[in-house]
């Protein structure tokens, strides 16, 4: 059964995260509105994991099985691994298409190497996970947005150091 989840709600900012170019992804989970993550069970059909991620608004799921996280499941996955080959989504389980074994990040990651990792691997999530717990999950809209504000940051305070001096 699908679920929706808030798994980094105990996690901590990095004091030292403030400065430019400093962040982490435990900075970015935190500052993720909602912050949740959707997960499927591995036996889910394809069908009800793209009706769960049209109804959560999100482009990917997360497939848990014990407690642990499996397999990535987007929506490339619909179109290349479904759609092209011709297989039904209401008989193909979600673990017969998931990306397995798939790229992850730990917390203390910085922002700048988990958006290196991502274009790297050619992907556009990426879950965190710690021993095997999946703590959250971001997005390159999420990376996106922080390289934006960090940019913006920076050029104030250009701004007013030359506008002082």
């Amino acid at each position: 059964m699908p679920q929706v989840a808030t798994p980094q709600a105990a996690l901590q900012t990095n004091p030292q995260s403030s400065a430019p170019g400093q962040g982490t992804l435990v900075d970015l989970l935190n500052r993720k509105k909602g912050g949740e993550v959707v997960t499927v069970a591995p036996e889910c059909s394809v069908a009800v994991a793209v009706r769960t991620m049209c109804q959560q608004k999100v482009g990917s799921v997360i497939i848990v099985e014990h407690e642990h996280p499996v397999g990535v499941f987007t929506e490339r996955d619909v179109m290349h691994r479904l759609v092209a080959p011709g297989r039904d989504p209401e008989t193909t389980k979600v673990s017969e298409v998931m990306t397995s074994p798939f790229a992850s990040g730990p917390p203390e990651m910085s922002i700048r190497e988990a958006a290196e990792l991502m274009s790297q691997n050619r992907i556009r999530h990426l879950p965190i996970c710690v021993q095997g717990q999946l703590l959250g999950l971001i997005s390159s809209g999420d990376v996106l947005a922080w390289k934006l504000e960090e940019q913006e940051l920076s050029l104030r305070h250009l701004e007013n150091y030359c506008f002082q001096h």
